[in-house]
C-alpha cells in the first residue's frame, strides 16, 4: 500500500505498488530525454504528481500528460527582459546558463569570476537586479540583498561597499531608496556585458 497525499493530509489509498511499475518506466522515458542536472527533480515532481492525483492513475502516464504539466509550468520570459537581450543581439538561452528556473522559481546558479571585490560587488548587483526582472519587476535590486550576496561570494568590502556604488552611479537611476535601486540605460548596458562575460 502508497500513501496518497491529498490537500496536505495524508490519506491511505490502495495503489498496488506492483501498478507502479510501468507509470515509473513510463515517466523514466520521459525524463531521460531532459538533461542531466534535471532528471531527478523533474522525476520527483512527476511521480509526486501521479501519487497526489494529479495525473490519471488508470494507465501509464503518457507524454501527453507531461506535455500538459509542462505548459502549466512553462516560464515565459518577461518583455523587459526579452528587449534587453534582443537590443543586445544576446540569445534568451543565455539565461539557463545563468538561472535555475523551474515554473515560477528561479535560482541563480552563476558563478562571479573576477576576484576583484569593486567589480564582482557590482556584478552581483547587476544580476540580482536581472532576477528580479525575470521574476516580473523591474531591472532593480535591494542594497541589504546585494550585501549578503556579495558576502556569500566572499566578495564583500564593508568599508567600501557603499562608496563603489556612489563611485558607479551612472549605473542607477537613483541611489535614494536603497530598497529600490533600479538600473540605468549604462547600467543596463554593462548588465549585458555582464551576462556575455558569467555566461561562457
Amino acid at each position: 500500500m502508497v500513501e496518497k497525499v491529498t490537500n496536505g493530509d495524508k490519506e491511505k489509498s490502495k495503489i498496488d505498488a506492483t501498478a507502479l511499475g510501468p507509470v515509473i518506466k513510463d515517466i523514466l522515458s520521459v525524463v531521460k530525454e531532459l538533461p542531466d542536472k534535471f532528471q531527478e527533480k523533474c522525476f520527483e515532481i512527476l511521480l509526486t504528481t501521479y501519487l497526489q492525483g494529479s495525473l490519471p492513475q488508470a494507465g501509464p502516464v503518457g507524454k501527453a500528460e507531461i506535455a500538459k504539466i509542462e505548459a502549466v509550468t512553462k516560464f515565459v520570459v518577461p518583455i523587459d527582459v526579452r528587449a534587453l537581450f534582443s537590443q543586445y543581439g544576446m540569445p534568451e538561452e543565455s539565461i539557463q546558463k545563468l538561472f535555475l528556473v523551474h515554473g515560477g522559481d528561479i535560482r541563480p546558479i552563476f558563478t562571479i569570476k573576477t576576484t576583484k571585490k569593486s567589480k564582482a560587488q557590482i556584478q552581483v548587483s547587476l544580476m540580482t537586479a536581472l532576477e528580479n526582472a525575470l521574476r516580473g519587476g523591474k531591472f532593480e535590486f535591494d542594497m541589504e540583498e546585494v550585501r549578503k550576496r556579495c558576502d556569500e561570494y566572499k566578495s564583500y568590502d564593508s568599508a567600501n561597499y557603499k562608496s563603489n556604488f556612489k563611485n558607479n552611479s551612472k549605473l542607477f537611476k537613483s541611489l535614494s531608496d536603497e530598497e529600490h535601486v533600479e538600473l540605468s540605460p549604462d547600467g543596463k548596458a554593462l548588465l549585458a556585458e555582464t551576462i556575455a562575460e558569467i555566461a561562457k
